[in-house]
């Protein structure tokens, strides 16, 4: 949502991404794989369909699974959809937004500080 940054307003979008990776290792307890259903319709008579958690962990990954949790805990205004869709999940520990990502394995690491320290080390390195 962004309300950590100066410039956060409740009616504009300001946040940032989030990045889940490992989604394939979807870890639910008591029987919720086989019982908990997943619905959607097409608005037309009789077309509600259900899916089971572990048929849809088969057929669209664990990130579905995580897509459709994180859209129910978002607030049901016309942000969700934006917000939703700076959720980024990845299957597996490969994803391309490693260089953009500000904190990575819980330390803090400022991408303006490794530009700056490789700007300064090109400008040491190049004779004047």
């Amino acid at each position: 949502m962004g309300k950590h940054k100066p410039i956060w307003d409740p009616s504009t979008d300001c946040g940032d991404y989030v990045v889940a990776t490992g989604c394939t290792d979807v870890y639910v307890t008591g029987r919720k794989m086989q019982q908990k259903q997943y619905y959607r319709q097409t608005t037309k008579p009789g077309a509600l369909k259900a899916i089971n958690m572990e048929t849809m962990v088969r057929k669209w990954g664990g990130g579905e699974v995580l897509k459709r949790a994180v859209r129910g805990m978002l607030p049901k205004n016309r942000l969700r959809d934006p917000r939703l869709a700076r959720l980024k999940v990845f299957e597996g520990e490969m994803h391309p937004y490693k260089e953009n990502l500000i904190k990575f394995d819980g330390r803090g690491r400022s991408r303006m500080k490794d530009l700056l320290v490789a700007k300064t080390a090109a400008l040491d390195a190049k004779p004047v």
